[in-house]
């Protein structure tokens, strides 16, 4: 049975992290650096404005835009000294009044960050909610013996003042590396209640872990067989975090050392180009169409040049296709919100075909989905959870002058498309060639400001023309000898 795979990539300016199996991508992260303040960070807040209409309130934490808090009529107070739960009562939001909360979902569309006050802090065997007095285990841990001895550790090393989730992960592992974990976590609450006394408003009070920890310890189990990475910090990161928590890594880190550049290597630049477009081919001819919009995303299916026998059977393959392919692009792209998926009509009894593989396909999604059945005309209608930023967030911006297709790459992928162009140049022309590259002040400045290709292997072998007239991500190659 074939594993999944792990490729970590550092570029600077952007971190991509690629989930494989099978020669597939099955998830796709990035992270960018100076964008947004990440889901899950912590802040100690300062009420700017109430607004009893909506029952909601803006509060100041510190970044570029202030947080959004939805707030209940009646909510349960807790004391940010012993978070000890007192008598329910009507919450008092006044300005300049000092808050702890935790970011929960992004701001899009220039929105602000959805705020919570019920803070969560997740770890790869379980998530410590100190101000909840919920302990549950998760249900997918059926043995009644294993959940006992799970529910033991758990009540003996947390006790009754703090709620929690025993995570799926814990199910089987050595009792020393969930105690070590306990631990961990308990300290880093303790520093934030600690931090919350001694800062001033508004603070940040904690910062989720690191994008590649992040997807170590919520999706590494025993059916992955390698981690890759190409930065020697990150490297050794992981392999400290893999040694305190994740015994079952042990051994398999490694570092990618070679000049080539690791993503360029294994192919993964061409795959994650699926991704990054608005048209994504099928196996057998047929091809979606990808429409992110502001309030909705449309998702059409189309037969291009599938050919077959009989004409049903040309329209069940291709939905077939596009009901294994969606969900993965969906998951990968991270879209959220309502998503229109548009199929080929089709019999009855087929639509419960293709239905049935399309949710199957969403059996691994961490975002909570509402999916309803085809409807005569062809039509799935859904809803996914917003629980971070989608890559449309991170990798585009928005056009007003783009056809109408709203985005454009941002400066990160136009520098990875260059580096991409470059290498192919030298790969088939050989290195005695050397290469200009005319390019624009906004790209060039971008660049080498960053020292984006200090390293490269064919950093020697070309030289930079500045463009002055060059839209801001314009480059253009002229070859020479």
């Amino acid at each position: 049975m074939s594993k999944y795979k792990i490729f970590i990539n550092n570029e600077k300016v952007i971190l991509r992290i690629v989930i494989e199996k099978d020669s597939r991508i099955e998830r796709f992260f990035v992270y960018k650096e100076n964008f947004e303040p990440e889901i899950g960070n912590i802040y100690k807040g300062k009420i700017e404005k109430f607004l009893p209409g909506i029952n909601s309130t803006f509060v100041n934490i510190g970044e570029m835009k202030s947080g959004f808090l939805q707030i209940d009529q009646f909510n349960t107070y807790y004391d940010i000294d012993e978070y000890e739960e007192k008598d329910a009562l009507p919450k008092i939001f006044i300005p300049e009044k000092e808050i702890l909360v935790q970011i929960c979902k992004p701001g899009e569309d220039g929105k602000s960050p959805k705020l919570t006050e019920k803070i969560s802090l997740p770890g790869r065997y379980f998530v410590l909610f100190p101000n909840l007095k919920i302990q549950k285990i998760s249900q997918k841990i059926k043995d009644t013996k294993e959940r006992k001895r799970l529910m033991k550790i758990f009540k003996r090393e947390i006790g009754e003042k703090f709620g929690y989730i025993v995570r799926t992960a814990a199910m089987g592992k050595k009792e020393i590396f969930i105690q070590r974990e306990i631990q961990n976590i308990l300290r880093i609450w303790k520093r934030i209640k600690r931090d919350y006394k001694k800062k001033t408003s508004p603070s940040l009070l904690w910062r989720e872990i690191p994008l590649y920890l992040k997807v170590i310890r919520d999706y590494v189990n025993e059916d992955y067989e390698l981690v890759e990475v190409d930065d020697e910090f990150i490297f050794s990161q992981i392999k400290k975090y893999v040694n305190l928590f994740i015994p079952e890594l042990r051994g398999k880190i490694y570092l990618y050392s070679k000049k080539i550049p690791m993503f360029i290597q294994y192919g993964l630049e061409d795959k994650i180009k699926e991704f990054l477009s608005d048209k994504v081919f099928l196996p057998s001819g047929g091809y979606l169409i990808i429409e992110k919009g502001r309030t909705i995303t449309t998702i059409d299916v189309n037969s291009g040049k599938t050919e077959e026998q009989n004409l049903e059977e040309t329209i069940l393959k291709t939905n077939l296709e596009a009901a294994e392919e969606i969900p993965r692009q969906i998951i990968c792209r991270n879209i959220s919100g309502i998503i229109i998926v548009d199929f080929i009509d089709m019999k009855e009894e087929n639509r419960k075909k293709v239905f049935k593989k399309f949710i199957e396909n969403f059996r691994n999604d961490k975002s909570k989905t509402d999916i309803l059945f085809i409807s005569k005309f062809g039509l799935v209608e859904m809803l996914r959870e917003k629980n971070d930023y989608s890559i449309y967030n991170i990798l585009f911006k928005e056009c007003d002058s783009c056809a109408g297709l709203r985005f454009k790459k941002d400066k990160e992928l136009i520098f990875l498309e260059l580096k991409k162009i470059i290498f192919e140049f030298f790969s088939h022309k050989g290195y005695n060639y050397k290469l200009k590259i005319e390019i624009s002040p906004d790209l060039y400045e971008f660049i080498f400001k960053k020292g984006l290709f200090k390293n490269f292997i064919f950093f020697d072998r070309i030289k930079f023309e500045v463009v002055d007239n060059f839209g801001s991500r314009d480059f253009k190659i002229v070859e020479r000898f």
